[in-house]
């Protein structure tokens, strides 16, 4: 669709299991040439030995070799009058009068492939590695995956000529191509594993800032069930509208440029405002760039990237020590966020990027919602979403500005501020919308911020950094 501009990028989950599948087919082959003109006359009318010696010029040594072979194989016999006809048999290898025989044969194959438990969508042999981590998982129905096995069993043979033309199945299947197999029975299907299949959907808004209908999955041979299952994952995690709060981080910060982007009431989000203030911004030397969606998309990330890069090359170049500057990276508390693979794509990245073989160019720290210093459970669930990079991610207690607001903070270098705005009535989930700023002011005052937050405490003796994930909940 034109004209649509990209707002959030999520990653669903959608359960999936791989089967072995033991299965006999029926393939249709080709006869050599002598059997197959013999039978291709006979078939036409009936006639003596003489006769198909005269028509194909053979001896009566030759003639009497190829009939009592075909007889021998039970593909002729002699009629009451003496004349060659075919058998009941060799009959069966023709649909049509004068067409090419072709020979049935029964064969057994296996397969291991992988179905989704939706539309049972067979996904292919590849085996899927795919971890249960950096997505949203989509619940289906439980009769689909108690039943499994006998759904994919029927829906193997309704898919069975799609499978083959895709490559899926064994290359003897498809060696001669004038060859066409035909699934026979489906012998047994064995459940071997169960594992997501992910589908990266993409949130849009047009031009006037309306939401856009989410686009069918290319490889799910129907995506109604899928879009009606994330909806409902989609209502399960609705929260009520923050833009009141939101509004006042934004002058808090002193952020009336991102303020101007939303209607009189808040509702929605002007692209054609979007658009200007994005002019007025590459025109202008306040070192600041507005962006839209998750910080950690490619065409965002390209913008934290034009920042850093520049920085890395002169503390590589540099002989001072600058080890100990930090670039903290506070997370919001809410419930999209992270929920793509781009993520820890982007955290391996800063995290390997942060030292050389001969020194430490800046301090990265992640910092992670947790509810309080015992709360275990959360911490392992980030531990598990960041693996295996956690010896730099600690939790802190959620409520930095309500909760709505990421900053990824170089200090004396550059800042990343994204509202993670809830506009239930308008968009289906939260709108990412922020800014990337090198202003020398901008970057000390949101920085003073962070700091405040993170070595302040939410009561006695319950500093807000929890420290690692890995001691969080440990009685030491």
């Amino acid at each position: 669709m034109e004209n649509t501009t990209i707002y959030h990028e999520i990653d669903f989950l959608l359960p999936a299991q791989r089967f072995n599948i033991n299965f006999s087919y029926i393939t249709q082959k080709g006869l050599p040439f002598v059997r197959e003109f013999v039978l291709r006359l006979i078939h036409l009318a009936p006639m003596s030995m003489s006769q198909v010696a005269t028509f194909f010029g053979f001896s009566r040594k030759e003639v009497q070799e190829a009939i009592s072979d075909l007889v021998e194989r039970g593909e002729l016999t002699l009629s009451e009058n003496g004349r060659l006809t075919l058998t009941e048999k060799s009959s069966g290898y023709f649909t049509e009068l004068g067409e090419v025989p072709r020979l049935s044969l029964l064969r057994d194959s296996t397969a291991c492939l992988s179905f989704d438990l939706a539309t049972f969508t067979c996904l292919g042999k590849d085996n899927i590695s795919e971890k249960w981590k950096a997505g949203l998982s989509i619940k289906v129905d439980d009769e689909n995956a108690s039943c499994s096995q006998t759904h994919v069993e029927k829906h193997f043979q309704r898919q069975f000529h799609e499978i083959l033309h895709k490559g899926f199945l064994s290359r003897a299947l498809t060696q001669d191509e004038k060859d066409s197999p035909n699934v026979y029975t489906v012998n047994s299907v064995n459940k071997i594993k169960q594992m997501p299949v992910r589908l990266p959907v993409q949130f849009k808004v047009d031009e006037d800032g309306r939401s856009v209908e989410r686009e069918d999955f290319e490889n799910l041979k129907s995506s109604d069930y899928v879009h009606e299952q994330i909806s409902l994952e989609l209502d399960r995690l609705a929260r009520p509208s923050n833009f009141g709060e939101i509004a006042k981080t934004m002058l808090e910060i002193g952020d009336g440029e991102t303020l101007k982007l939303f209607d009189s009431k808040g509702s929605s989000v002007s692209l054609q405002f979007f658009e200007d203030l994005a002019k007025l911004e590459s025109n202008s030397q306040k070192q600041r760039t507005t962006f839209i969606g998750p910080i950690y998309s490619s065409e965002n990330w390209e913008l934290v990237q034009k920042h850093l890069a520049p920085i890395i090359k002169t503390r590589r170049e540099s002989k001072a020590d600058v080890g100990q500057a930090h670039f903290l990276w506070v997370a919001p508390s809410e419930p999209y966020w992270g929920k793509s693979s781009s993520l820890q794509v982007r955290v391996s990245e800063l995290l390997e990027r942060a030292s050389t073989k001969d020194k430490k160019l800046y301090s990265p720290i992640i910092y992670l919602p947790v509810s309080g210093p015992n709360d275990h459970r959360t911490a392992r669930q980030w531990q598990r979403e960041f693996e295996p990079n956690t010896d730099k991610v600690h939790g802190l207690i959620e409520g930095f500005f309500g909760g709505s607001i990421e900053v990824l903070h170089f200090e004396g270098e550059f800042v990343v501020v994204v509202y993670h705005v809830s506009l239930p009535d308008s968009y289906p989930v939260t709108f990412p919308i922020g800014f990337i700023s090198a202003d020398k002011d901008v970057v000390s005052a949101v920085g003073r911020l962070v700091t405040a937050y993170v070595e302040g405490s939410s009561g006695f003796e319950r500093p807000n950094d929890c420290g690692l994930l890995s001691r969080i909940g440990r009685n030491e």
